[in-house]
């Protein structure tokens, strides 16, 4: 997505453009797979602003009129919250928003004091001045709740919510960040997901970058990057064994990739380089993608819990119980509770599967791959199909085939180093003033994606980074000519 923006705005501006790519297929975590007729996305996304955020804004920088846009097809609800002792519809309409208020307080069984607060909390990020977000950019989603609540249910539902943006436990997310995010979401009021899948996006930005005269290669994956000589030009080798020369090169894979790897921390000021040595990544997902005889979820995305631990309830963790269950992920170990994710993408575009079929994209949190893992692969996947026949009882017989995405697999597909959701993790000293810059410290050299730059929700963030990334390289290149 980091890629495709950049190239489409820098195409536009009129330079000679070529994009390299590792796999058979553009998109990255945003391509996809067919299957018995089901077109699956690799990844399992869903997009909080739609046309009204960056995706929009970039579309629109490179010319592209209403129609020839990537549709966006929004659902009357943002989610439905399970593994409560009743579920919960997260309207997208805020006319809506007092009744699911009400189903809420009914749910968590709140009493008028925690009420009062809950709704001092929501007025307070509502509220925000651009100045006070950037002051709790430094501080995490939990201090933030503390202030107003210590009901560890309304906690735990809020920290799911808002931790869901960031594969993160809300302990370590930076409250400024999810706050700006939220506010976001509910103001463009755009919850949606693209016709023709994910991989329609970074297609469409990629095919008016061609329309402008990019060139676009496929199977060639970027091994080595040697950074402006005299010429002032950086050299580029792939695995393939072709090389080409460039005045700038974006780079999209990790800031740690890019510096330790593709070009070498030498070539770096010492600073910088153990910085980026020192940069925290988010965690990942195993994902089931599963096709169903017919149609069985009414919802556009669900999210819940399940438990593994007989007795233990999803909804009635402590705050303890929630660092615990972390903290198993984080030794390697299958956790007692297994947060879900399911995006439903046939719910917005029926043509994605056969006529009268229904597609699942399913997701439960796991360790990236320099977490030693205590149980075999196998087994979270068998975890997170259990948890799905917990949250999602309708599916039962009725599934005509599972495919399981492991951490491994989709990490060789991606690219990048232990193959996180998010290589500059959204934490507190990672975001806003403190999140690492496009411009790398070294001639020539651009960082784009979910790396450097940008602000937002995973493909919304990688966007905005590119958009950054191209405008550093225009701007560069001209005050170069003056």
């Amino acid at each position: 997505m980091g890629g495709s923006s950049a190239a489409a705005v820098l195409a536009h501006a009129g330079l000679r453009v070529l994009l390299l790519e590792k796999n058979p297929r553009l998109g990255g975590s945003c391509s996809y797979y067919q299957k018995h007729g089901f077109r699956i996305d690799f990844g399992t996304h869903m997009f909080s602003r739609g046309p009204r955020g960056p995706i929009g804004e970039v579309q629109r920088r490179i010319g592209l009129s209403a129609e020839q846009q990537v549709r966006f097809v929004r659902a009357p609800t943002i989610c439905q919250v399970r593994g409560l002792p009743k579920p919960l519809v997260v309207p997208a309409s805020p006319w809506r928003l007092p009744a699911f208020a009400i189903d809420l307080i009914r749910t968590l069984r709140l009493s008028p004091r925690e009420v009062f607060d809950s709704g001092r909390l929501f007025a307070a990020m509502f509220t925000m001045t651009e100045a006070e977000i950037a002051v709790w950019d430094r501080r995490t989603i939990e201090q933030f709740i503390l202030r107003y609540t210590d009901n560890p249910r309304l906690i735990g539902l809020l920290g799911l919510l808002l931790g869901l943006y960031f594969v993160l436990p809300f302990w370590t997310v930076s409250a400024g960040e999810a706050i700006w995010c939220f506010r976001q979401m509910v103001r463009d009021n755009y919850v949606s997901y693209p016709l023709g899948g994910s991989s329609a996006i970074p297609q469409r930005l990629c095919d008016a970058a061609v329309s402008h005269g990019a060139t676009i290669r496929c199977n060639a994956e970027v091994v080595r990057i040697e950074p402006a000589g005299g010429d002032r030009r950086a050299r580029i080798a792939t695995r393939q064994g072709a090389q080409y020369q460039a005045r700038a090169v974006v780079c999209t894979t990790s800031l740690k990739d890019l510096v330790q790897r593709l070009i070498g921390a030498e070539h770096f000021p010492a600073r910088f380089a153990s910085r980026v040595d020192g940069l925290r990544s988010s965690y990942v997902a195993v994902q089931c993608k599963i096709a169903l005889r017919r149609n069985c979820i009414s919802h556009g995305c669900i999210v819940g819990a399940a438990s593994r631990v007989p007795g233990l309830k999803p909804h009635l963790l402590s705050l303890a119980d929630y660092r615990r269950i972390f903290g198993e992920l984080e030794q390697g170990c299958v956790p007692s509770v297994m947060p879900l994710y399911c995006q439903v993408p046939t719910f917005f575009d029926p043509s994605l599967a056969p006529v009268g079929r229904q597609l699942l994209s399913v997701c439960g949190v796991a360790p990236t791959l320099d977490v030693s893992l205590q149980q075999p692969e196998r087994v979270w996947a068998e975890t997170l199909l259990q948890a799905i026949d917990q949250l999602l009882p309708e599916t039962r017989g009725e599934r005509l085939f599972i495919d399981t995405i492991s951490v491994r697999s989709l990490g060789s597909w991606i690219g990048k180093v232990n193959a996180p959701a998010i290589s500059t993790a959204q934490t507190t000293d990672q975001v806003g003033a403190r999140r690492p810059s496009v411009r790398l410290p070294v001639q020539g050299i651009y960082a784009a994606g979910d790396g450097a730059g940008g602000r937002g929700v995973g493909t919304e963030l990688a966007v905005a980074s590119g958009m950054l990334a191209a405008d550093a390289v225009l701007e560069d290149l001209a005050r170069a000519l003056i």
